[in-house]
């Protein structure tokens, strides 16, 4: 095996030692609580949204991912990678919006929970699903004809 062929690996590694670092790092600075919950019992109050959520961001990714073999793009088409990503942004959102408005719990506390349950802080945790949302549009843009 040659040595390029490791680049790959080596940037995969360093990458995820840099995000396991940066949980840790932000862990300690996570609110204990939030308004009069803690961070266990808020997780527990809203642990099937939490897992929804995360089995949606997953569902979405995978689901715009199987495009390419399935829909017949080449791997240089960047419309079903930002399909991906931004699904994986909306379904989340949407079941940390909806589940909590069906069973009277606050929407608002859901979406701390679930950033809570990322162990990240809620902007490190809603920025880059706010970027996939505008993904999501440049990506249904991308696929309407002639645009």
């Amino acid at each position: 095996m040659d040595i390029h062929a490791w680049g790959p690996t080596v940037s995969g590694v360093a990458g995820g030692l840099i995000a396991t670092w940066l949980v840790a790092y932000w862990a300690r600075g996570l609110q204990t609580h939030y308004r009069g919950w803690s961070r266990a019992a808020l997780r527990r109050r809203h642990r099937t949204t939490i897992w929804t959520a995360n089995i949606l961001l997953f569902v979405g990714l995978l689901g715009g991912l199987a495009l390419y073999p399935l829909g017949g793009f080449t791997s240089n088409d960047h419309r079903p990678a930002f399909l991906a990503f931004g699904l994986a942004s909306l379904l989340p959102l949407s079941a940390l919006v909806i589940i909590p408005f069906l069973t009277g719990r606050s929407v608002r506390e859901s979406f701390v929970a679930f950033a809570l349950g990322q162990g990240a802080p809620v902007w490190a945790t809603y920025l880059p699903l706010a970027g996939g949302l505008v993904c999501l549009v440049v990506a249904m843009v991308g696929f309407v004809p002639g645009g």
